[in-house]
């Protein structure tokens, strides 16, 4: 069960950190940068604080993930999040890594989440922040395990994004030479 290796962070943004939200192909973003303005409530004093490597969960449907997003914060600093998100730290940095890399599968998630739906009123979707630790997901069990299962996929992640970064300069590449073609 979750609740072995995730607790409920609830530290309220009394340093008024940056407002940020949860992006199903990003991760934790910024509003302002991200999408252009901010959506938070003029005193984000009530909202949770989330810092490197907690779990945040979003009950917000969209796409492919009807029941919400999970993801892990890579951001440096705290920032702050809507008092409608869940903020979960792990046992372990790696513990979370691996979490977030398991719930990027809609899949999973949606698989994770389905047996802990409540609907409520006009079939709004409702799981609560400590009903959302009420799940199990398979994981290593010795640290070492752990460890080493949380740097392959962050390697891996690294390796894609590199490869990205890579086509990307060579599609633009390709624009400007095709363009040079015909002046």
């Amino acid at each position: 069960m979750l609740f072995e290796i995730l607790h409920e962070q609830n530290e309220l943004n009394k340093e008024y950190y940056p407002v940020h939200s949860v992006s199903v192909s990003v991760g934790i973003v910024n509003q302002v940068e991200y999408l252009g303005r901010s959506f938070a409530a003029k005193d984000t004093a009530h909202y949770h604080v989330v810092k490197h490597g907690d779990i945040v969960y979003t009950k917000s449907p969209t796409g492919n993930q009807p029941y919400g997003i999970i993801r892990q914060s890579f951001c440096q600093n705290p920032v702050a999040v809507s008092p409608l998100y869940g903020v979960y730290g792990p046992n372990s940095y790696e513990l979370g890594n691996i979490l977030h890399y398991y719930f990027l599968n809609p899949l999973n998630t949606n698989n994770y989440l389905l047996p802990l739906i409540q609907k409520g009123a006009k079939n709004t979707i409702n799981i609560t922040n400590r009903r959302f630790l009420e799940n199990s997901v398979p994981l290593p069990i010795s640290k070492d395990e752990i460890i080493s299962v949380s740097r392959t996929l962050s390697s891996l992640n690294a390796k894609i994004e590199l490869e990205n970064n890579a086509l990307d300069s060579l599609l633009m590449q390709r624009r400007y030479l095709l363009n040079q073609l015909f002046i």
